[in-house]
């Protein structure tokens, strides 16, 4: 071999085994980075890699933790991110925009694992300049909800924590659990099957021995959460949460499809227009010509009552009837409760 390709060989190694290099407290020894190496395609020995490890320690902030043998290696926890290839704006831009807006939906050790790739892309982004659209882009920006903005309730302290690790490490949690009527705290074991966040509420998904149907648990009232050692499973018949979404256990069904008419006012027609209700929907203009037949195949759920009891006189439900009468009732229980002395004006 010549000079020039040893070197490139040499420089090879130590990249790849660089980026096999977890940072502390995470270790790895030199034998398990052989191993990963060969199975790269790279012929190299323990000796050669042990050197490679003490070359490279004497200017990298690398770490070696001598407590057993064999010998495990690490980035030290505070090394400044190594950028190779350097990180470019636009993928500093997403790293940042996802720690912002997504860290509820990352276990904490995930998030540990990241903090310094966003320290890093916050300093790519300053050194664009203030006048660089990347760098305001955080700024200019935001997500808003679809109504008030509610503040989620407090989870405990831990809790958290502690549930996201039970996903994600596939174990049992023994929880204390306080149910809605706020009358019952109880002690169950449970299998923690999926998250689900639907703001201002935090749901976590799971079965509680020795049952095998799927519940879904507020996270704020869970009191306490231990992680246990037991292999959580999923329940005999399977768990597909996309399905359970779609069967609308997040929508307080009330009932199957219907085929919903709505009489609506012409600045609901153009929100229709632009924000269809279903693939199905048609907009007519009635008779009048004032306001527009809506028609759409959708899901019968209490979901849907708010949002049309919501749009007030800009709606009227026509079919179906049931829908309409049950409109007509909650409307004038809401007209009775407006006609009582309680707002001291009458």
């Amino acid at each position: 071999m010549t000079q020039g390709n040893g070197m490139r060989a040499t420089l090879q190694r130590r990249m790849l085994l660089l980026g096999m290099v977890p940072r502390q407290p995470r270790r790895v020894s030199a034998p398990e980075l052989v191993e990963r190496l060969q199975a790269r395609g790279l012929d190299t020995t323990l000796r050669t890699i042990e050197r490679d490890l003490e070359s490279l320690s004497a200017f990298l902030p690398l770490g070696r933790d001598e407590r057993d043998r064999p010998y495990g290696w690490y980035w030290l926890a505070d090394a400044p991110l190594q950028d190779v290839p350097a990180l470019d704006p636009e993928t500093a831009l997403t790293l940042q925009i996802l720690d912002a807006n997504a860290a509820r939906l990352l276990p904490p050790s995930a998030r540990e694992r990241l903090a310094p790739q966003v320290a890093r892309a916050r300093e790519v982004l300053e050194a664009t300049g203030q006048s660089s659209g990347l760098s305001l882009w955080p700024e200019r920006v935001r997500i808003l909800p679809n109504g008030p903005p509610l503040d989620p309730p407090p989870i405990p302290e831990g809790v958290f924590a502690t549930v996201q690790q039970g996903l994600l490490e596939r174990c049992c949690l023994d929880i204390t659990y306080r149910s809605r009527s706020k009358e019952r705290v109880r002690d169950h074991r449970i299998h923690p099957l999926a998250l689900v966040f639907r703001e201002p509420v935090t749901y976590l998904l799971a079965t509680i021995e020795p049952h095998q149907d799927v519940l879904h648990l507020a996270a704020h009232r869970i009191e306490a959460a231990a992680l246990t050692e037991v292999p959580a499973r999923d329940p005999d018949a399977g768990f597909d949460l996309d399905q359970l979404i779609q069967e609308g256990v997040f929508d307080y069904p009330e009932g199957d499809t219907i085929r919903l008419e709505l009489s609506v006012s012409p600045e609901l027609a153009y929100h229709l227009h632009e924000a269809r209700l279903s693939d199905d929907q048609t907009i007519e203009p009635e008779g009048d010509g004032e306001c527009s037949r809506v028609t759409a195949t959708v899901r019968d759920t209490a979901r849907l009552k708010w949002w049309l009891l919501g749009l007030g006189a800009s709606v009227e439900v026509l079919e179906p009837r049931a829908l309409r009468d049950a409109m007509i009732q909650e409307l004038e229980s809401a007209r009775m409760a407006y006609r009582t002395t309680r707002g001291g004006r009458e």
